[in-house]
C-alpha cells in the first residue's frame, strides 16, 4: 500500500519576494537623516518642535513605501556589518558636513567684513557619477546647507550651483563631498568631477535650456570662457 504524497509547490519566479528585516535598518537610517536635516535646517531644540519634527518625518517615511534605501537590482546583500560599516559612514559625514558648514560660515563672515576678500560670483555645473538618486540629492542639499554655495538645479546626474567664489566650491570640485557621501549608500570611491565654470547660465548650461541668446558664433557666453582653477573670464 502506498500513500500520496502531498503536492509540492513550485515557487513562482514572477512573484514578489517577502519583505525582509533588513528593511527596518533602511527605515530607520531614512528616519535619522531626514530627523538630522530637519534640526540643521530649523535650528530649534524644544519639545514642540521635536513634535512637528517626528510628526513630518513619520509622514514622509509612510508616503514612501519602497524606501530609497532599498538595495539596487543586482548589487549583493550587505546583511547586518555593510548597514554598521554605512551608519558609521554616516556618523562620518555628519561630522564631516557640520566643519565644513563652520568653516563656510566664518569664510563668508570674512569676505563681508574684509574689502580685501573678494566677491565673485560664478555659477557651475558637475556630474555626480553616482546610482542612488538619494546619494546625488544629499550633495546637493549638502552643498545648499554649505554656505556661500547653493544648488540652483539638480537634473538627473548633473547639478547647477551657484558660488560666492570659485574657493567656496573647494569640497566639490576636489570630490571630498562626494567621496563622504558615496560610502553612506555603498557607492565606490568618486574621482574629482570635471567642472565647466562661467558666470551666467549661457556660459554652463546648452542653449537649447536657457533659450535663445547665444552668441551668433555659437559659442556659449559670447566666446567668453571661465579658468577652472580661478574662475576668471578670459577670452574676448
Amino acid at each position: 500500500m502506498t500513500t500520496s504524497r502531498p503536492h509540492e509547490q513550485v515557487p513562482d519566479p514572477n512573484r514578489p519576494a517577502p519583505a525582509q528585516p533588513r528593511r527596518l535598518g533602511r527605515t530607520l537610517a531614512l528616519v535619522v537623516i531626514l530627523s538630522v536635516f530637519w534640526l540643521l535646517l530649523s535650528g530649534r531644540i524644544g519639545l514642540q518642535y521635536f513634535l512637528f519634527m517626528a510628526g513630518a518625518v513619520g509622514l514622509v517615511v509612510w508616503m514612501n513605501p519602497e524606501r530609497p534605501f532599498r538595495r539596487v537590482p543586482g548589487a549583493a546583500d550587505v546583511g547586518m556589518a555593510g548597514m554598521l560599516k554605512r551608519g558609521v559612514s554616516l556618523l562620518r559625514y555628519l561630522a564631516w558636513l557640520v566643519w565644513n558648514v563652520m568653516k563656510a560660515n566664518i569664510d563668508v563672515a570674512y569676505r563681508i567684513l574684509a574689502p580685501s576678500m573678494p566677491i565673485r560670483p560664478r555659477l557651475m555645473v558637475f556630474r555626480v557619477d553616482m546610482e542612488s538618486e538619494v546619494a546625488r540629492a544629499l550633495v546637493a542639499n549638502s552643498i545648499t546647507l554649505t554656505p556661500g554655495t547653493v544648488t540652483i538645479d539638480l537634473d538627473d546626474y548633473h547639478v547647477l550651483v551657484h558660488a560666492i567664489h570659485p574657493d567656496a566650491s573647494g569640497a566639490v570640485t576636489s570630490g571630498d563631498l562626494q567621496n563622504v557621501v558615496a560610502p553612506v549608500f555603498g557607492e565606490g570611491p568618486q574621482r574629482a568631477p570635471d567642472i565647466v565654470w562661467g558666470s551666467q547660465l549661457h556660459d554652463v548650461l546648452p542653449d537649447e535650456v536657457v533659450g535663445e541668446g547665444a552668441g551668433a558664433d555659437g559659442n556659449r557666453g559670447g566666446g567668453r570662457e571661465d579658468d577652472p582653477a580661478t574662475g576668471t573670464e578670459v577670452g574676448p
